[in-house]
């Protein structure tokens, strides 16, 4: 087997869609060091893991299909919902969520990749980072044949909450979607003292509703907002936290929230996506109704205040959230070809 993989993603800016693309790289390296199959990835800038630098302008429709066929490429892998419009070797794409097409009132419009999903949904091999994204893309109708990948926790988290800090954390874009306005109203209800809650994440549309949420309800003191962090800032906030918290509506997998849950933190998260998934499962009380304030409020203050739960919870996550194999990711892809 010879795959050609679009690494285009690596030289991006840190998300979750590129901390997943490490991943698929470092996975299917793995295995083309085993003798288990041939791999070239492709991007249109240097970058120590790229075999072959392709002109950017057209990349997706030309170089890339181009690239494959005279690589003779068994299958190309994008970690991203979208493919060659035409392409003489098989295109197999990376299905996040599709969380704007099930709840488009929560994003904002973007029609180019409303179009692209649609067409990568039509390839006859598709993986999705989550089950939960894989039921998702069944239960709308667009596709009953995915792969979900065993992907569950990404970043290596050494959880060391300062107990002279206390403080409870959320990673989020501010984006509608993430419904972080709802939370600051909730941590408001929840009259938590001794603690502050920090919001960690871009800017986006939802940024000013949560500014003047905040500003409205008299609550600058107890939340923080930041964002641009580097690494080390960031996994330093991540591993300081006390607690952790998310409200989205909609989550194809949910980095942050899992990574500290493979590190032992006690978290409270939405009944909804992915996470809502995940925790199905368990009989701790750890899931809310993300549109109801006054349930994110009793899920929080239960995390604050009630030390059995905040032990259960722990013992839970530690118990059934791990980090991932990419091997075996990279193994289930393979599996997966026809």
């Amino acid at each position: 087997m010879k795959l050609i993989f679009d690494g285009r993603l690596l030289t991006s800016k840190p998300s979750g869609v590129r901390d997943i693309t490490l991943g698929l790289v470092e996975g299917f390296r793995r295995l083309a060091q085993d003798g288990k199959l041939d791999l070239v990835i492709a991007g249109d800038r240097a970058h120590d893991e790229i075999d072959i630098i392709l002109p950017s302008k057209g990349f997706m429709h030309l170089s890339l299909p181009l690239a494959a066929l005279r690589h003779r490429a068994d299958r190309i892998i994008i970690p991203r919902q979208t493919v060659p419009f035409i392409s003489a070797v098989r295109s197999i794409p990376v299905f996040m969520d599709i969380g704007f097409l099930r709840v488009p009132q929560f994003y904002s419009k973007h029609l180019i990749r409303d179009l692209t999903t649609k067409y990568a949904v039509r390839c006859r091999e598709i993986v999705a980072i989550s089950e939960y994204t894989a039921n998702e893309l069944a239960e709308a109708g667009l596709s009953t044949s995915v792969l979900p990948l065993p992907i569950q926790a990404i970043h290596p988290i050494k959880w060391t909450p300062a107990p002279d800090d206390r403080y409870l954390l959320c990673v989020a874009a501010q984006e509608p979607h993430k419904n972080l306005a709802r939370l600051v109203e909730a941590w408001r209800e929840a009259g938590v003292s001794g603690w502050r809650m920090v919001l960690c994440g871009r800017p986006g549309a939802a940024s000013p509703e949560i500014r003047d949420t905040i500003k409205r309800l008299g609550l600058d003191e107890s939340v923080q907002v930041v964002s641009g962090l580097d690494d080390y800032a960031y996994e330093s906030l991540l591993a300081g936290c006390s607690g952790y918290v998310q409200p989205s509506f909609d989550e194809g997998l949910c980095i942050p929230a899992l990574d500290l849950a493979a590190a032992g933190a006690p978290t409270v998260v939405s009944a909804l996506g992915n996470l809502g998934f995940v925790y199905g499962s368990s009989r701790v009380p750890s899931t809310f109704d993300p549109y109801s304030v006054s349930s994110i409020a009793q899920s929080i203050r239960r995390l604050v205040e009630d030390q059995e739960f905040r032990h259960q919870i722990s013992s839970w996550n530690l118990a059934n959230v791990g980090l991932t194999d990419w091997t075996a990711v990279a193994n289930a892809v393979l599996g997966g070809i026809e």
